[in-house]
């Protein structure tokens, strides 16, 4: 007698190992289609998180206008003739009363800057503010450890004119520069009141980004010709006349410029950079620089406290004329 279910068994056919490889080819060919729409997806989220850090931040620095009628300084520096010999309070310090961290500045030592380093990672100086750093942004450590002292990082910088470092040879015609007895590039400047701001406040930058990555870079740094970027942009910028660098950015340099060479092949540079002093020039311009890991361009904020993302191929006469409060200078980007 024949069992009459045998036939339907001996009749089924198992995967076989081409048709199994084949699956899996296929869903690995969407897993490739999809990752690039997830990533993008997350990016934007990243990219709006950071233009409403820079509103954050602009609706401070107008709270701030509004009750002192000018804008913060750059950095308030005080020679105090030993070194650091310019120490002083940057325009973050005097904003944090209006992003609700009045407790740091309530023991906020403004007499002394440097004490306020004390304490390891507690120190004020060492505060991580997440409304001060971008999600997109590569900050290796944060706080930073610099010089035996812990700060905290961030992002953002406000808009230095058309140059902002070095120092001496700074332009301070945007909205943040050195004030005080200690200012570069002269003595006792005065803070900037929106009634100097003739170019318009919907065109003239106010704060942007500054991108913390940079490989060839940080190839000088290693030999120990510049400091590496991973360590500039400390919130509190208290110590030494060049650390208005670590609040501020602006129009020197092109959007997203990076050093076009590293240090082994500095000698082809043009103009060449075969001393640390001729390097100097290339530092500055990246120094200056505004930028993000957000692609195509960056996030800022106008003085109107409106957001926008600046592409990288903005002319640069563009970018400057966007830099400058009182340039009398076309500005359409």
């Amino acid at each position: 007698m024949v069992d009459g279910n045998c036939g339907a068994r001996s009749g089924r056919r198992g995967v076989t190992l081409v048709e199994l490889l084949v699956v899996i080819a296929i869903i690995g060919i969407l897993i490739a289609l999809l990752l690039p729409a997830v990533q993008a997806a997350r990016e934007t989220g990243r990219r709006a998180q950071c233009s409403s850090n820079l509103r954050q931040i602009a609706l401070a620095a107008l709270a701030y206008h509004d009750a002192l009628s000018t804008f913060p300084p750059g950095l308030h520096q005080r020679d105090f003739g030993s070194a650091p010999r310019y120490r002083g309070t940057s325009l973050f310090v005097f904003l944090m009363p209006y992003m609700e961290q009045g407790n740091v500045v309530s023991r906020w030592d403004y007499a002394e800057p440097l004490s306020n380093t004390v304490g390891g990672t507690n120190a004020p100086s060492a505060l991580v503010m997440p409304t001060l750093i971008c999600p997109s942004d590569l900050i290796d450590e944060n706080p930073v450890l610099d010089g035996g002292r812990y700060f905290g990082m961030t992002s953002y910088g406000g808009n230095g004119g058309t140059r902002s470092s070095y120092p001496d040879f700074a332009t301070a015609d945007g909205i943040f520069h050195t004030t005080g007895p200690g200012s570069l590039p002269s003595p006792n400047q005065k803070p900037v009141r929106m009634s100097l701001v003739r170019d318009g406040a919907s065109f003239t930058l106010f704060f942007g980004e500054r991108d913390h990555l940079d490989p060839k870079f940080e190839t000088f740094a290693a030999v120990g010709w510049t400091d590496s970027l991973q360590k500039l942009g400390a919130w509190a910028a208290i110590g030494g006349k060049r650390r208005i660098a670590d609040v501020t950015m602006s129009g020197y340099s092109p959007i997203n410029y990076k050093l076009p060479f590293d240090y082994q092949h500095r000698g082809a540079a043009v103009p060449p950079a075969n001393s640390k002093s001729a390097f100097s020039y290339y530092e500055d311009l990246r120094v200056c620089a505004w930028g993000s890991k957000h692609p195509g361009g960056a996030n800022f904020v106008l003085v109107d406290g409106s957001a926008r993302f600046i592409a990288d191929g903005i002319a640069l006469v563009t970018l400057r004329a966007l830099s400058t409060r009182a340039g009398q200078e076309p500005a359409d980007y």
